[in-house]
């Protein structure tokens, strides 16, 4: 039988619905391999690797006429139970645990690509 503790440091699949509100946070797919860092009564916390903030200097944002400054960072973001339809589990697959993962970009769409 499976538990949901197995999953926590794996890459699983994540399909999702009704995604809108997520795309701010570069989840632009139905369908979306992530790292699950844990879960609680609000969702399920995953690893976004390239989270853009916008770069700032002594609290203060860096004005430029051109786009935004921002820069990458290591995030945790929550995927509220509301969105998720299911959650798919490749135990002893190769490439699904960590410290191995995909060779390719995991999950995520981010301005720079």
């Amino acid at each position: 039988m499976m538990n949901i503790n197995e999953i926590i440091e794996d890459i699983v699949l994540l399909k999702l619905e009704n995604f809108e509100p997520l795309k701010d946070l570069g989840i632009i797919q139905k369908s979306l391999f992530a790292k699950i860092l844990g879960y609680d009564e609000h969702g399920v916390w995953i690893h976004h690797p390239k989270f853009q903030v916008a770069d700032v200097q002594e609290g203060k944002q860096i004005k430029s006429i051109k786009a935004p400054k921002t820069r990458e960072v290591e995030a945790s973001v929550l995927i509220p139970w509301g969105f998720i339809v299911s959650i798919v589990h490749f135990p002893g697959e190769k490439g699904f645990d960590f410290p191995n993962p995909f060779e390719k970009h995991i999950g995520f769409e981010t301005d720079d690509e």
